[in-house]
């Protein structure tokens, strides 16, 4: 979601001062001009967009979502500072047996493993800042790819995952698969000092939990080796578990 309007905040003719009394009252001032923005603000719809916003750095996307939201603190610890997604442990914890909505609801899971290929190349050309705005596009895409009860996760590195509930019959799982597929692969255009143009390839391991009674670990694991088949296939590739 974008924003509607440009917000521009002025800034101290010393912005560091050295002087810990006047460094105070300048912050102060700041966080004056911040609040006079944020009674007229939709709270939501701006931290939407930092979610996605290539251009601001963890730092700023962490500051900032803590000064959004002093409640948003909990639910930023399930966020993954550079992407905004959602992280390992909130999805561990979502469908861990201790949960009791999890216990209570046996739902057909797919798992989507999700590894990029090629992206060492990326890192190794271009350096990590390229690297990590690559990430942070390619989180974007897959969150743009999924209905709102739906789970998108960055596992670690280039690995995502992806968590479709009610879905488990082998067509729809495949065209789901071959959709994300479309949409990560799609040629990524970056502006810096040059334009950048980056074509990605992707493996995607699948496992498919149709009865709603396998754990979220094995799913993992099943679906992490299903990647790694597919991987072994090719560039682009799908397999499904086992």
């Amino acid at each position: 979601m974008a924003l509607s309007k440009t917000i521009t905040v002025p800034l101290a003719s010393n912005p560091v001062d050295p002087d810990p009394a006047l460094a105070a009252e300048q912050f102060k001032r700041h966080l004056g001009y911040l609040q006079e923005i944020l009674q007229g603000a939709n709270r939501q719809a701006m931290i939407d967009f930092l979610t996605q916003d290539p251009s601001a750095t963890p730092f700023q996307r962490r500051m900032l979502m803590e000064f959004l939201d002093g409640a948003h603190k909990t639910v930023s610890a399930h966020r993954d500072e550079l992407t905004g997604m959602l992280t390992r442990s909130s999805l561990l914890d979502r469908f861990s047996q201790k949960n009791p909505s999890a216990r209570n609801q046996k739902t057909a899971l797919t798992l989507y493993f999700i590894d990029l290929d090629g992206f060492k190349r990326v890192n190794d050309q271009h350096g990590h800042a390229i690297g990590d705005r690559v990430l942070t596009a390619v989180g974007a895409r897959i969150q743009g790819a999924i209905r709102p009860g739906d789970m998108a996760v960055r596992w670690g590195g280039d690995e995502f995952i992806v968590v479709f509930e009610g879905v488990h019959e082998p067509d729809l799982v495949i065209q789901l698969a071959a959709r994300l597929l479309r949409i990560i692969t799609a040629p990524l255009h970056l502006s810096s000092e040059q334009s950048i143009e980056l074509v990605l390839g992707a493996s995607i391991g699948i496992a498919i939990g149709a009865d709603g009674t396998t754990s979220i670990s094995d799913l993992i694991d099943q679906a992490d080796r299903a990647m790694y088949q597919a991987k072994k296939s090719g560039v682009n590739s799908i397999h499904i578990f086992p």
